[in-house]
């Protein structure tokens, strides 16, 4: 059975924009796989490589006549721009392949396909180095190429396993454009952060990154144990979106007019037992991080995808949306490391925004300080694409309240409100103390209940 890929009909003007110019072009696929079909939903080219190495020279939007020929270009420079614009992506979409335009035919030329070959092994192995960023990939690992011969114009799609060594099987791709703009369903969850994690300095200080990562690893495994409820209940994950859709419609004509409402809500719960350690371990720590706030999701699926589908795509979005602040934090920082003598330190990730593609919204962050307008530049260097600033939906997320931390930080005896490492751990241990009194005593209550139970049991069983 061929593969069959479906895109709006802009992407055809896009690949011919550059194909009337008879210039060689490489970019990005970006779409959706699901069960029920497979959607591109935007064509990226990937930005001319500068050979300055300064940290400022990332991407440039100059002109493509720069590029002389496929062979030419870098593996490192392509994944690159992969994993910055799955950053862009939400949740249940991923980069699907390379385009490209070009007078040669890249799928005969035994050395521009095995440069092909190389550019995408290479892109794929880098974004699956970071799980966080393209966790719940589809489970196939054939990826898509694009061609377009920029003096016939015939367009060519096929797929090729990566990971097979050099016998990659090729096949051929059923690619076709939609004349009308695809509906996507959307599903918008607000998933609130409120956790206290330990501290421990060590001789070289104490690494953002390490700690942040830890932060990461924790929310993962609490997002992955979550139940998700959609609209205030809990849904059959074999159920289509458009389904649920076509109920909630039909359910709320007898009361309105109205068409039902075009997003979806998503609450995320965490069941009680997740919540708590198999083992509980008591250490010495010099200090805490009170990781706080709300991450504002927004997922956009096919509406014949499944509720599990979605399900999956929710929580990866979060947990991207994490990955991708603290990745850009870090990156953003002048010294990782924060000296042990600093008692109070305030860290603020960039805040999420949203900006149009088509028919749906992908997403840019936002550094504190920053206008909207820096996002026209993400998105023109890194999606292609020209937006206007009033394009851009900033009021998902509120820049983060630091009003309690300032008044602390403006206290001179704000020290004595925080409490040192030795009496953080004295807190911890009283803690547990505290713990095994109360189920001692739960025990305790329980045997005693059990034996005056046996010995009604028995007295009445005489009489």
């Amino acid at each position: 059975m061929v593969r069959t890929v479906y895109s709006p009909e802009y992407c055809l003007q896009y690949l011919e924009q550059y194909a009337s110019q008879e210039v060689y072009v490489i970019g990005l696929i970006l779409g959706q796989v699901t069960n029920s079909r497979e959607n591109v939903i935007h064509l990226a080219r990937t930005p001319e490589e500068k050979t300055d190495t300064s940290s400022e020279a990332s991407y440039t939007s100059e002109k493509p006549e720069a590029r002389r020929s496929l062979l030419g270009i870098s593996e490192t420079w392509v994944a690159d721009h992969a994993k910055h614009v799955t950053r862009m992506l939400p949740g249940g979409m991923f980069v699907q392949g390379i385009f490209i335009t070009s007078d040669e035919d890249i799928f005969e030329d035994p050395n521009f396909y095995s440069k092909v070959k190389s550019v995408l092994n290479y892109t794929y192995k880098s974004l699956n180095a970071n799980q966080y960023m393209c966790g719940n990939y589809p489970d196939s690992n054939e990826k898509l190429i694009l061609h377009m011969c920029t003096s016939t114009k015939v367009l060519t799609c096929k797929s090729i396993e990566l990971g097979t060594g050099s016998k990659m099987s090729i096949k051929p791709v059923d690619w076709k454009f939609l004349p009308k703009p695809q509906q996507w369903q959307r599903l918008d969850c607000y998933y609130e952060f409120d956790d206290v994690y330990p501290v421990v300095v060590k001789k070289s200080g104490i690494s953002v990154k390490h700690q942040f990562q830890q932060i990461l690893e924790s929310a993962h495994k609490t997002i992955e144990s979550s139940v998700m409820f959609i609209d205030g209940e809990l849904k059959d994950g074999s159920e289509a979106l458009e389904q649920l859709h076509k109920k909630k419609k039909l359910k709320n004509s007898t009361k309105s007019s109205q068409d039902a409402p075009k997003s979806m809500h998503v609450s995320l719960f965490v069941p009680f037992e997740n919540c708590l350690p198999e083992t509980v371990e008591y250490l010495e720590c010099d200090g805490n991080i009170h990781f706080s706030g709300v991450v504002a999701s927004s997922v956009f699926m096919y509406p014949k995808a499944t509720v599990s589908e979605a399900i999956s795509a929710v929580k990866q979005d979060i947990i991207r949306s994490l990955a991708s602040r603290f990745t850009m934090h870090c990156d953003a920082l002048i010294d990782d490391n924060l000296l042990p003598e600093e008692k109070v330190c305030f860290n603020e990730p960039p805040r999420r925004v949203l900006v149009p593609v088509g028919s749906l919204y992908l997403c840019d962050y936002l550094f504190p300080g920053e206008a909207p307008a820096e996002a026209l530049l993400s998105v023109k260097e890194l999606l292609d694409l020209q937006i206007t600033e009033a394009d851009v939906v900033c009021d998902i997320e509120t820049p983060a309240d630091t009003s309690e931390f300032d008044a602390l930080d403006r206290d001179t005896s704000s020290e004595e409100l925080l409490a040192t490492p030795q009496e953080a751990s004295q807190f911890m241990y009283i803690t547990g103390i505290c713990f095994a009194m109360l189920v001692l005593i739960v025990s305790i209550f329980i045997h005693y209940y059990d034996g005056i139970a046996t010995c009604l049991g028995n007295f009445f069983s005489r009489a």
